[in-house]
Formats: structure tokens, sequence, C-alpha cells
């Protein structure tokens, strides 16, 4: 899989651009490769980024401006003086960059913040995705012509660049041409040509266009090619830290591991702590309701706690999610994260019989129905997928966390009353319900340890269930298991 591109065209506004790079981390879920395309004629973009690849035209050593502004003796200054031709050069970066990225890419201006994961974008159906402005209707003075947006604009390069489209046409630019600024071709302003060729040239490309974007990113004062003033776009900058500002993780987020064994590691991240179940258990009956409950006891534990983190996450012990140390900048931004689906290649019930007896689960069923009605449609539709997020792992806030552990607390405790008739959870109680039936819970080939952890297994599917209900857009992440040495 190629990996993602954003390219912003920078000129003179290094605050500006190291801010909007870092929003760009911050907000989005997709670790994209950053082109900054620098025009620079006083002050350089020179900030070493990681991921951030810098392209000099300082000198104009890639596009060169002058030569082309040569071409065209009788510009219209009256509509160029503000900006020095900016709008031409801007669409000659954008042309080069169609040639130096061919796989296509986001365009960003380096005046925007972003205030939300603009991944959407990429839309690989389309040859560009966007926002219109400018729509004749809504402009009856006509001065200029219909654009795609380039503050925030996807292009299928692939897609545009065989079939004729250009974001640079000398014969479609803003005031490169006769004196008059009445006439049209003075009129195509950044994206313009691009918009055109898609909608009335090329019938044959189509683009997604967006009503609105501007939920998506903050920009500066109307634009820095206005009020191009470094202590104003450092003031602006500094006003919106909390759309650039990196987290630090350690505080806003914490993922548990949890374990009932002396274990090491394969995470050295500061936002992972261990949770040993070992430091709450005392007698052996503590230790067999915790191998009843598995890791939900530890959940149920750090629920209980005043002062969590923004983000909260669980990990069984020797499993991670995939990204293990290199740990999502905007982890703590992220509506929920959990394990990747896994096929089972039967219904949820099914397999729950192939391990543990299914009685259980159909217990549980009816204690849904009975008690939260609000979570029955839910879960019936888990048990009969055959699809479940496995292993009790998430990354969610630690409100929504206590809201889900509350629920599947509830049940499971309800499904003890139920299946055992007694007002709780006692440990001779579930031994006997056990032995008295060791074929339905497969002693044979799970052993007694196993098959006493109904509550975690019961959890393991109520929280699968319940992060589908919550958090149908949740971000997957693969699991992975570190072996002991």
């Amino acid at each position: 899989m190629k990996q993602k591109t954003i390219c912003i065209v920078h000129f003179n506004t290094p605050e500006l651009t190291e801010a909007a790079i870092l929003s760009v981390r911050k907000q989005c879920a997709e670790d994209y490769q950053i082109i900054v395309f620098d025009n620079s004629d006083k002050r350089p973009f020179t900030k070493k980024m990681k991921g951030v690849k810098v392209l000099n035209n300082r000198k104009q050593q890639i596009v060169n401006f002058d030569e082309e502004l040569a071409k065209h003796p009788n510009k219209c200054w009256d509509l160029a003086h503000q900006s020095n031709y900016g709008s031409m050069k801007h669409m000659m970066s954008v042309q080069k960059l169609w040639e130096l990225v061919p796989d296509g890419f986001i365009l960003m201006e380096s005046d925007l913040l972003l205030t939300a994961d603009i991944g959407f974008l990429w839309n690989e159906n389309f040859a560009a995705s966007g926002k219109v402005q400018w729509l004749h209707s809504r402009n009856p003075r006509e001065i200029s012509k219909d654009r795609l947006l380039p503050f925030l604009c996807y292009m299928n390069v692939p897609v545009l660049v065989p079939n004729g489209a250009r974001y640079y046409d000398p014969d479609r630019c803003w005031c490169l041409h006769s004196t008059d600024p009445n006439d049209p071709q003075n009129r195509y302003d950044t994206g313009a040509s691009l918009l055109e060729d898609i909608i009335n040239t090329k019938p044959q490309l189509t683009a997604r266009i967006y009503g609105d974007l501007q939920n998506y990113y903050a920009h500066y004062n109307g634009g820095s090619w206005r009020a191009n003033n470094e202590e104003s776009q450092r003031a602006w900058v500094a006003q919106h830290h909390n759309l650039w500002e990196p987290y630090k993780l350690e505080q806003d987020a914490r993922i548990y591991i949890c374990t009932h064994k002396d274990f090491a590691p394969a995470v050295n991240h500061p936002i992972y702590k261990v949770l040993d179940a070992r430091k709450w258990e005392k007698t052996e009956a503590d230790k067999r309701q915790g191998l009843f409950w598995s890791e939900i006891a530890s959940m149920e534990r750090i629920a209980k706690e005043k002062n969590l983190p923004a983000m909260v996450g669980f990990c069984q012990y020797r499993k991670y999610f995939a990204f293990m140390n290199q740990v999502p900048s905007n982890l703590a931004t992220m509506e929920c994260v959990v394990g990747t689906r896994v096929n089972l290649g039967k219904t949820i019930r099914e397999q729950y019989a192939t391990f543990g007896n299914v009685e259980d689960l159909d217990i549980a069923t009816k204690v849904i129905e009975k008690h939260h009605p609000e979570f029955s449609a839910a879960w019936h539709r888990t048990i009969s997928n055959r699809e479940f997020h496995p292993c009790s792992m998430f990354i969610m806030p630690s409100d929504k966390f206590r809201e889900m552990i509350k629920l599947v607390l509830s049940i499971i405790c309800d499904w003890g009353t139920t299946a055992i008739g007694s007002d709780m959870v006692v440990d001779s109680d579930i031994e006997a319900r056990i032995k008295a039936n060791p074929e339905a819970y497969h002693l044979k080939d799970m052993g007694f340890d196993y098959a006493y952890r109904i509550g975690g297994q019961l959890g393991e599917r109520l929280i699968s269930a319940w992060i589908d209900w919550q958090f149908p857009k949740a971000i997957q992440y693969n699991i992975k298991t570190v072996s002991e040495k």
C-alpha cells in the first residue's frame, strides 16, 4: 500500500506551516507523508520534522516564475498587485507537484490548522474531492470563475493527468492576460481551471463535492497573503495551540496491560502501565474470583479510580495493539480504538458452544432482554454474527469506559443470580455448576481453570457488542501476541 501524501505550498510563513503540519499529526489517524513546496524569498521553511520533505524552490530552481511571467507582457497588474501574481505561482507549484507526486495527494494551505481528521477527502473513486467556492448563483457579479477550493482538496493525479486536466493553464490564469480586469481569461483563480476541466470539458472525470469543510479547519485571518505579518502569525498560532500542540500522551491517555503473573512487557512507551491483579488478591478465594472475572475484574478496579486520564485502554497479558510503541500521536482525540474483527467461521453463539456451556450465553441474553432492553438489539446482532472484536481490548474515553463496565458488570452479576440462584457469584457455586456438567464445559479438553473464566468469556463478547453499538466507526487495529521467552 502506497503512503498517502499531503502537499503544502509555502511562502514566508514558517510558523504557520509548522503549526499546520503539527495539526495534521494531531488530528489525522493516517501517517501522511508531508511535502512542503517552498517558494519563500524572505522567511523559508527550515524546520526539520519527521516525515516532512521540503522542496526548495526559493531561487526558482524547480519552477521559474519570472520566466513564465515574461511570456505575458500584457499582464493585468490591477488584479495582481496585492499578491504579486501569487495565484499564478501557486497554480504552477501545484502543477509541478502533480509531476513530482504522481500517486496523488491532498493539497492543504499553509495557513490552516486542522480541527478534525480529513482522511475522508482521499477517495480514489473520484478525480478530485473538495469544496466548490464562488458558485455563480450566489455571486451575481461573477467576479471569478468557480473553483475547487485549494484550502483542502484531494487530487487523484493518476486519473487527472491522462485525461488532460490542468491545474495551471496560462490561457486560464488569474491576471496573466489583457490589462482589462474584466477580461474573462483573467478570472481563473487557484483551482478554477481544474474544476472547469473536471465538470465542463472532461465528462469522464468526476469530483466529490462537499457542501462545507469549515468544520475541519481554522483559517488564519482570512489568508496569510492578506496579512503576511510575522508577529500576527505567531500570535494566531499561540492562540490556537490546542489544535496543533502535541499531546502529552502519558497524561491524556493510559493503556493498562492486565496480568496475573510476572513478565517483561514488550513495550516501553510511557503510555503503558502494567496492571497486576495480584495486588488486589489476598486469599485463594480472591484468586478464584479473579479467575472468574478475568480482565473484567481489573477493569472494575480502574473504573473506580477518581482521576482517570481522558482515554483509557486495556490489553490482555502478552497481547498488544499492533502499533506497539509507535502510539498514534492523535490517540487522545480518537473516538475509540478496538481490535480488528475476527471471523470465526460460525456465529458467536455457535463458537461459544465449542469451548463453554452455551447455556451461560443464553442466560446472559435473557438478562439483557429483561433488564437492559436498550442493549438487546446490539447484543443479538453480535451473537448471531460471525465476527467480533476479541480479547477485551480497547481504548476509549474514560467516561464511556465507566459506562460500559457498569453495564457489563450488571449483566454478569445478574447472570450469577439467575444461573446460580444466589444473590452473588460465589466461588463454590461456580465450581459446583461446572462439575455438575463437565461435558458442556469441555473440561476434558479445556481444563477447569479455563472453564471457570465464565465472567471473562461473557465479558469479552459483551464488550465487543457494546463497542459496535456505541462506536460503529471505531478505529480497528490488529492485535499482536508476543510469546514469552
